[in-house]
């Protein structure tokens, strides 16, 4: 038995003998940074931030990018906390205490009110909004913790929550819709939408601050916000101008002339032009300046 594990513990020795030479090799034949490189890393170096909070740096970039800065991590226990000290590349330190649990005591419990909502919020929203919903709040885990999608997870399995069954039911025309689906919908900024739905004049709730607003967009709102009682396909001011080549002060002035069919429409608390750029006389006016862009300086 002596000789079978002496001959095992020489034959590892030689194993990792080759991978040392494997990896030593490796790092002799790796090439080189180019200039280029050099110059964008000096670059990224100088504004570290900007590279951690990147959305295309991942985790795993992260944790590589503290090893590389990190030379040490020391930790010293004391009685009632732990003396977390990080040694940077360059002799710089950083202190941190973390404070100990009592001898056989656990940590504090999430809020009986955060589990509340989470209860009530499981009900129409997956776990990864849950979790946004409440980080918005500034709500935080009995550890003090922000939440997570795994948070959320383990918080519902332990109180016995479930999990929302299935996405809820969606009128293509009505909706309900979040604020970016109404922004889309009525082809208007989201800031618009949130003055709207602050000032009272598009009707929208949520489940509970922070969490995505459900708003209903009948016909009626739909004419109200997106142009009034004017018919279909009658534009407003700055676009009529972009399609018939002229400028915005022309065009109001044919409108007012009543060279160009236009009604008056409410969008919002605003009243504003609707104009029909397809009328006769607008389509006499649009081919004639494309007959006068197409002509030659001398037949111009």
């Amino acid at each position: 038995m002596a000789r079978e594990l002496e001959r095992r513990w020489n034959s590892r020795l030689v194993e990792l003998d080759a991978v040392r030479g494997q990896a030593q090799t490796a790092l002799c034949e790796r090439p080189g940074l180019t200039e280029d490189e050099k110059v964008r890393a000096q670059a990224l170096g100088r504004d570290l931030g900007a590279v951690w909070n990147a959305t295309t740096t991942t985790n795993r970039d992260r944790k590589r990018l503290l090893r590389c800065l990190v030379e040490e991590v020391q930790l010293t226990t004391e009685a009632s906390h732990y003396l977390v000290r990080i040694v940077w590349k360059g002799g710089a330190l950083t202190d941190r205490d973390v404070k100990r649990l009592p001898r056989g005591g656990t940590a504090k419990a999430t809020e009986t009110t955060t589990i509340d909502l989470v209860r009530r919020l499981a009900r129409e929203f997956d776990d990864a909004q849950i979790a946004r919903i409440l980080n918005k709040q500034g709500r935080r885990s009995g550890r003090g913790n922000a939440f997570t999608k795994a948070m959320v997870t383990s918080l519902r399995g332990h109180y016995d929550i479930a999990a929302c069954e299935k996405t809820q039911i969606q009128d293509p025309r009505e909706g309900p819709f979040t604020a970016d689906e109404a922004a889309a919908e009525l082809g208007v900024a989201m800031p618009t939408i949130h003055r709207w739905l602050r000032e009272g004049i598009l009707a929208g709730e949520q489940a509970t601050p922070g969490a995505p607003w459900r708003i209903v967009l009948t016909e009626a709102v739909r004419r109200r916000l997106s142009g009034g009682d004017a018919p279909t396909g009658w534009v407003g001011l700055t676009e009529a101008a972009d399609r018939l080549g002229l400028s915005k002060s022309h065009v109001a002035y044919l409108v007012k002339a009543g060279k160009l069919p236009a009604v008056h429409a409410t969008v919002g608390k605003r009243r504003c032009w609707r104009i029909d750029v397809s009328s006769t006389t607008c389509g006499r006016q649009s081919g004639f300046f494309d007959q006068m862009q197409s002509a030659t300086p001398e037949e111009a």
